[in-house]
């Protein structure tokens, strides 16, 4: 792997502990200021902001104080200053896919968008 993907691993790594543990510190350095989440939950179509979506993981984290459950990237593709990381991830007992989209800004990786589904 090289350094670019070593340092977008390094922040969906932030963003995964972040939601999973409600911790809207690690989650607000994951993301660009200006990040958008997108996508369904239980047949619903969700959009938040960075700050909706940090405040919500602050109140309903499954398991705060609990291990991080396994992730992964399935794909990622990275051309020049932006990225798209396919991932794999979980909250509590649900399974989603993430597709997120990266922007490398003032000379580090951050989230800006995040297209989600639930997996069943």
């Amino acid at each position: 792997m090289d350094d670019e993907e070593d340092e977008i691993r390094a922040v969906v790594d932030l963003y995964v502990t972040g939601f999973n543990q409600g911790n809207k510190k690690l989650l607000m350095q994951a993301f660009h200021p200006r990040f958008v989440s997108a996508g369904f939950v239980d047949g619903k179509l969700q959009w938040d902001n960075a700050e909706e979506f940090a405040e919500f993981c602050e109140e309903a984290a499954p398991d705060p104080e609990g291990p991080i459950p396994g992730w992964e990237i399935v794909t990622l593709t990275v051309l020049g200053a932006t990225a798209v990381a396919v991932i794999h991830d979980r909250w509590g007992s649900r399974r989603f896919r993430d597709c997120l989209t990266l922007l490398k800004d003032d000379g580090r990786w951050q989230i800006v968008f995040k297209a989600f589904q639930e997996i069943e």
